[in-house]
């Protein structure tokens, strides 16, 4: 049965195999010849117009900007390379240039056999005298976007993490003398340079891009420099994608240096940032951070990024003579931007935030030339309180959530600070710095908020402070009454006014400022000079100081549209009592007070009459308030103040 199932097999096979053959041959022959037509076709298509007339269509149509290509061409093989010529892409309507992309030449290598799989395979792309035109239209639009862009659109969406694998493998991307240029004019920013690939110095390698942008942003120079590889869109990220960029804007300079695993997700970053400059404002026309002003600095740190969230860590700040160390964060998913802040200072020189209200830096040398004219001003007028422009509405630029710690604080003998913290929240153009935390050398500490609100075109802005049982001797440290003056004094400040500069905002202030000590004891020389008991003073001042007790000091000034008038405010000791009044008129930085001292007992050699200080409150002048100060004897009659009950009453009242 074996045997016979075997012979018919051998004659079937016999009898098909020719058959099968020639099937096989004709079915061949079909394909071959139906291949021929076809290739016959593609090629008569291809060397035709309809051919160019279908690419440029279809370019327009993909691009969604009218594009016109002088000339297609086709060279055919496994790798196919077309070639488009004179190739031009209309700009949006908007624009003021008329291409967004122009190309002597466009040369793309196409693998045939991945693109029968539906996969892309671009072994090159080369752009011959590229010019790409890059503008920001007056109601912020792009005209690379890809509302403006279709094609903008589905390449985003193409390279987002899931979706990447959609993406065409790039071999390798070339650029021959490609130029570009910048237009924004709502930010005042011009750009022109050139755009251009350098061959790999080893084989296998991709080409080096450079980028090199001149022109100017917000009226001041800038210039930026990139070199890169020349393909970030590629899928296959075993080499690090390495990038130099330098930003020079006016006499600010950044730099980012370093690689990237991949440049799309910016994942693998191994990226040091370092920003420096004169001042710290100056980096809001480049980054869009309203930063506040400062001396000159320098900041270096790890640049980061994931999910839309910027990282700064591992961050050294050295601003003036201040050392800062911290992280910082933006957020770019949140609308408006957020950023938040972590800082910590082991050294803070205080001098080094008088930036913040207009002040140049102390270190004279160190001040930009913006602050040298500020110090000018100043000093031509006599003036304490700067006019310069805080420009606050920046705060309506993001929102924030900062917080700095400085631990070692390094003031002024007459600030005794030691320590300084505080919280900012920014929200909708208001900061509010709560809390506020000056720790004082003795422990004690003045604490309180301050509020900005820049949500108008005139800031207004709120303080509030307040402190107990801070001793008076630390802020005479190191000078010839730190050894006779002592007390515990107590007081609170609470002030509020509209302005675009300190010099406004206090012209136009109101509130109060109180401030009692129960008892101590100060220079017994201050007292004799305040006073004018001339013969103690002159003993005083050739034999020494010595300490006399104070009973009672109060003060308290009420301010009212600018102007601060002198409250209830007198210092109480055995021998006399002297009494402070009049009024400071912040606007015009100007003050007429008037000292006059009741003694408590007979007084051989007293002046009758009061002590004048008037003028400029940055340098006032001292007189006495009689035309021929003659010394006469007195019998006091000054009685003690009440001083628990009316330290109530001034600290208690509005």
């Amino acid at each position: 049965m074996g045997e016979r199932q075997s012979r018919r097999y051998d004659r079937m096979v016999q009898v098909l195999t020719p058959r099968l053959v020639r099937i096989l041959v004709r079915t061949a022959g079909i394909v071959a010849g139906s291949a021929a037509l076809a290739a016959g076709a593609m090629y008569l298509f291809v060397t035709s117009g309809a051919f160019h007339d279908y690419v440029e269509h279809h370019a327009a149509s993909v691009i969604g900007h009218k594009t016109r290509i002088a000339d297609v061409a086709v060279d055919w093989g496994w790798t196919a390379r077309l070639r488009l010529g004179g190739m031009e892409v209309a700009n949006a309507g908007w624009g003021k240039q008329p291409y967004m992309l122009k190309a002597e030449q466009v040369d793309v290598a196409i693998r045939l056999w991945p693109l029968l799989r539906g996969e892309l395979v671009l072994p090159s792309l080369v752009l011959r005298k590229p010019e790409i035109a890059v503008e920001i239209g007056d109601k912020d639009q792009l005209n690379w976007s890809r509302d403006e862009t279709p094609v903008t659109m589905a390449i985003a969406e193409a390279m987002a993490p899931g979706s990447r694998v959609e993406t065409p493998r790039i071999g390798r991307i070339e650029v021959t003398d490609g130029r570009i240029a910048y237009r924004d004019t709502s930010r005042k920013v011009e750009l022109d340079g050139t755009l251009a690939t350098t061959q790999a110095a080893t084989a296998g390698d991709e080409p080096t891009a450079h980028l090199r942008l001149t022109g100017r942003l917000d009226g001041a120079p800038l210039s930026v420099r990139f070199t890169g590889g020349s393909s970030p869109l590629r899928r296959q990220s075993s080499r690090p994608y390495a990038l130099d960029l330098d930003i020079a804007f006016g006499a600010t300079r950044l730099t980012l240096k370093g690689s990237l695993q991949d440049p799309v997700k910016w994942t693998g970053a191994n990226v040091d940032l370092a920003v420096a400059g004169p001042d710290l404002a100056d980096l809001y026309p480049l980054l869009g951070i309203p930063a506040l002003p400062s001396p000159p600095y320098r900041i270096s740190g790890k640049l980061d990024r994931e999910a839309g969230l910027w990282k700064l860590h591992t961050s050294k700040w050295n601003v003036g003579d201040s050392e800062v160390s911290g992280e910082v964060l933006v957020d770019d998913r949140r609308k408006p931007r957020f950023l938040t802040a972590r800082l910590v200072s082991q050294k803070l020189v205080l001098a080094d935030l008088a930036p913040l209200i207009g002040l140049p830096p102390a270190n004279r040398g160190s001040a930009s030339p913006r602050q040298r004219q500020t110090q000018q001003r100043l000093d031509a007028a006599g003036n304490l309180f700067p006019d310069v422009p805080m420009k606050l509405e920046r705060l309506r630029a993001m929102d924030a959530d900062v917080t700095f710690d400085a631990r070692r604080v390094i003031a002024p003998d007459y600030l005794p600070v030691q320590a300084l913290a505080f919280r900012t929240l920014l929200n909708n153009g208001v900061a509010t710095v709560k809390p506020l935390t000056l720790t004082l050398e003795d422990g004690s500490a003045i604490a309180g908020d301050v509020v900005i609100d820049a949500q108008a075109d005139t800031p207004r802005i709120k303080t509030a402070l307040a402190g107990s049982n801070i001793e008076l001797g630390m802020f005479f440290r190191n000078s010839k009454y730190a050894d006779t003056t002592r007390g515990r004094v107590q007081g609170r400040i609470s002030l509020a006014g509209a302005g675009k500069s300190v010099a406004e905002v206090m012209g136009a202030a109101d509130g109060q400022a109180v401030a009692a000590m129960a008892s101590g004891s100060v220079s017994s020389l201050m007292v004799s000079l305040a006073g004018l008991q001339l013969f103690d003073a002159l003993v005083l001042s050739v034999a020494g100081d010595n300490r006399i007790p104070v009973l009672c000091a109060l003060g308290r000034l009420n301010v009212a549209r600018g102007v601060a008038t002198f409250d209830r405010t007198l210092l109480d000791t055995p021998k006399s009592v002297l009494r402070v009044s009049g009024a400071i008129a912040l606007q015009r930085q100007a003050m007429k007070v008037e000292i006059n001292a009741d003694p408590k007992s007979f007084d051989l050699l007293n002046v009758r009459g009061p002590v004048l200080v008037e003028g400029k409150i940055r340098q006032p002048a001292m007189r006495v308030g009689r035309t021929v100060p003659i010394p006469t004897p007195v019998f006091g009659d000054a009685k003690s103040v009440a001083c628990e009950a009316m330290t109530r009453q001034l600290l208690s009242s509005p």
